[in-house]
């Protein structure tokens, strides 16, 4: 348990627990359902970051700093995904072209746009979210993500003949994703809902538009490159934590 637990927190953040940490293959595949996990400690890293930063930095400035702390700490794993998913997607003109677009280390129009669309949509939500509900959505808006990255991989195929992501897609067991799926929405809704109507909703409605954003991201996919990839992994990843951030503005913010 604590291999995989020190096996996902070293591959998904720059947390270093140990240097000799040796794993293989099927190593990383049992450590995708910690995932969720290490979405909740980014999340705390982020709430107590911002508790501090607020004591030097208005909001706006702080929230700034939330953001580069949360690319930081991934090693803009997952954002590249997205850049390199929306370069290659938008640009190739069938499969193997889209592909190797999205394998190519430059970044494109598409990518960069991609980026600067998805960090100002969380920027724009932090600024209007405060107290409780801001931190409710820094504690789970990167347990969600990084949950819905275990749904794109369940049973899905790969849609290259090697790479990164050839170690976990289509290696997520039933098992785990339903422990990884209770424990995430249980200690998502603890921390959401606060005895009303809105937070309640929340905490129902926000595991249901991931999910369903997160199957319909990897039909695309599929469709566009022939199977999943770790590129679009990382994309999915974004996209839900930006929509965790929007539904959290769009049912409890004040208007």
């Amino acid at each position: 348990m604590l291999h995989g637990f020190i096996t996902a927190l070293q591959f998904l953040t720059i947390f270093t627990v140990r240097k000799d940490h040796e794993v293989d293959e099927n190593d990383l595949a049992r450590s995708m359902v910690y995932f969720p996990f290490v979405g909740f400690i980014i999340g705390l890293v982020l709430v107590y970051a911002d508790k501090a930063l607020l004591w030097i930095f208005p909001d706006t400035v702080s929230n700034l700093f939330l953001l580069l702390l949360s690319v930081v700490m991934t090693r803009a794993l997952h954002i590249d995904g997205l850049a390199d998913s929306m370069d290659g997607i938008m640009g190739g003109r069938d499969q193997e072209s889209r592909l190797a677009i999205m394998r190519d280390s430059r970044i494109g129009t598409a990518g960069v746009l991609s980026i600067v669309f998805i960090l100002l949509i969380k920027y724009a939500c932090l600024n209007t979210l405060f107290y409780d509900y801001k931190t409710a959505a820094l504690l789970t808006a990167p347990a969600f993500s990084r949950w819905s990255q275990m749904l794109m991989m369940f049973q899905a195929g790969y849609g290259r003949e090697d790479g990164m992501g050839k170690a976990f897609v289509g290696h997520v067991r039933l098992g785990g994703l339903l422990a990884a799926s209770v424990i995430t929405v249980g200690l998502s809704g603890f921390v959401i809902y606060q005895y009303d109507t809105r937070t309640a909703v929340l905490a129902v409605g926000i595991p249901l538009a991931v999910g369903l954003v997160t199957f319909f991201w990897r039909w695309f996919v599929v469709r566009k490159v022939g199977g999943v990839t770790g590129d679009s992994v990382g994309a999915i990843s974004e996209m839900n934590e930006a929509l965790t951030f929007l539904l959290f503005v769009f049912l409890l913010s004040e208007r």
